[in-house]
């Protein structure tokens, strides 16, 4: 079953040195933390607080070629995760009568997600696999996480 989510909040990864997308359940109370790359992060936060960049990035240019070919981004599953904790994922196209589905990886699809205002979804068995570990909730887990984050190392950002 495929659950609707939003993004919740951001974090950090201090053990792998990545940022993390909160996936949080629409309506519901359950996270699931997928791993973005620097230059996704950047795209997504800059969207949300609304900063024009001079040139587009790469998921601005998939956006427009998807938009001048005729389709539209409707909708962004995270499909996966392996028991290294690799995710996967796809984004499905809507071209006129047709719907293609495009494998990716999770940042790219995030942030294309996010870029057309195109609806998230998680596969449920996933917010049980990353809550397994330690008997914990994904929520339960991101806490643990969060607290164990030294703030120092943020600079000048600040953890929402």
């Amino acid at each position: 079953m495929l659950v609707p989510v939003e993004i919740s909040s951001f974090a950090a990864d201090t053990q792998k040195g990545t940022p993390l997308v909160i996936l949080k359940e629409t309506g519901g109370a359950r996270t699931v933390a997928v791993p973005l790359d620097l230059y996704e992060a950047n795209a997504i936060a800059m969207h949300t607080l609304q900063v024009e960049s001079d040139k587009p990035f790469t998921i601005d240019l998939v956006k427009i070629a998807v938009e001048q070919l005729g389709g539209t981004v409707y909708r962004v599953v995270i499909s996966g995760v392996s028991d290294e904790g690799v995710f996967s994922s796809y984004i499905i196209i809507r071209a006129g009568m047709s719907l293609k589905v495009i494998d990716s990886r999770p940042a790219d699809a995030v942030a294309l997600a996010v870029k057309c205002s195109a609806p998230l979804f998680v596969r449920d068995d996933i917010f049980a696999k990353q809550g397994s570990e330690k008997g914990q909730t994904g929520a339960e887990q991101l806490r643990e996480r969060v607290r164990s984050v030294d703030t120092a190392e943020f600079g000048r950002y600040v953890l929402e």
